[in-house]
């Protein structure tokens, strides 16, 4: 289906139409620039209380006054570092012995820089969630020059395993920008098939590393038998910054860290402070009360 309700044909990678207001993603970032000024004027006026978040969308940068001498690209990877990474591995189901962690500018760069690494130009990337990948999935397996090919069930995903070529990669969406989940005998079978092909397992688990377990009983996301994953510390559970918080298998890690650092696609090291501020917080609640695994 290539079209929406109305009969409007879908933009090129996404899945919805564009109109002729929001033509495109230039058109996007104007429209954020005039928000920002409708901001402007009202914090002006009424100050900062005034002005109302309700994306769900946590943005901000938690740290507190006393700590901002410490957020500089030397000091805070030299006393968060660690911290960051027993938190994050924690967070997302790893192991010391096995996995490393990686934090990156937006999940965006963290999904980029995994097919800048791990997928060349004329492979295949299968994706599979429960409705449609997020179009910075498609679009980073069609900047390194592979094939993409987008699945929303088992049967449909083992049919492009046999009809695609050279299949490195497996992008896999546990909770879809819908809001659908994928159930767990779903996934589990998927990351099996990718195995067996020889293919390694990406999870896009952008608001599904903590919806997933906490809200549905899923095991956490390198729990789930992924290679690679990463989640976004701006939504459910985490306060910010924006930032993407990438784990795995350790030689991937250093991989796809390498290919970070030569495009600058990782986060500012000053920022560290504010991810562990960020995991620290509302999410050690949720550790505290999540369900068994």
């Amino acid at each position: 289906m290539d079209t929406d309700r109305f009969g409007n044909r879908f933009a090129p990678g996404l899945p919805y139409a564009r109109g002729r207001i929001l033509a495109g993603t230039e058109d996007d970032f104007s429209r954020l620039r005039r928000a920002w000024r409708i901001i402007e004027r009202r914090i002006q006026k009424d100050g900062p209380e005034s002005v109302f978040n309700f994306s769900g969308l946590e943005r901000s940068l938690p740290l507190e006054a006393g700590e901002l001498p410490l957020a500089d690209d030397e000091i805070a990877p030299a006393l968060y570092g660690e911290r960051l990474r027993e938190l994050a591995l924690d967070h997302l189901g790893g192991s010391s012995r096995l996995h490393d962690v990686m934090l990156f500018n937006r999940l965006t760069a963290a999904t980029i820089a995994v097919h800048l690494a791990l997928v060349k130009r004329d492979d295949a990337v299968i994706g599979v969630s429960p409705s449609y990948s997020h179009p910075t999935v498609v679009r980073a397996a069609r900047h390194v020059g592979a094939t993409f090919v987008d699945t929303s069930s088992v049967h449909a995903f083992a049919a492009a395993l046999e009809r695609e070529g050279r299949v490195t990669l497996v992008a896999l969406t546990r909770l879809a920008v819908t809001y659908d989940l994928l159930p767990l005998d779903v996934i589990r079978e998927v990351v099996r098939l990718a195995h067996d092909r020889g293919a390694l397992v990406y999870v896009d688990d952008a608001g599904g590393a903590r919806v997933g377990p906490a809200v549905f009983g899923q095991p956490r996301m390198l729990e789930l038998g992924a290679d690679v994953g990463a989640t976004g510390l701006d939504k459910y559970g985490t306060v910010g910054p924006r930032l993407g918080l990438l784990a795995g298998e350790k030689s991937l890690v250093a991989r796809i860290s390498a290919r970070a650092f030569e495009f600058g696609l990782e986060a500012r090291p000053m920022l560290y402070g504010a991810a562990v501020r960020s995991l620290e917080g509302p999410c050690g609640r949720w550790r505290a009360t999540r369900p068994s695994v």
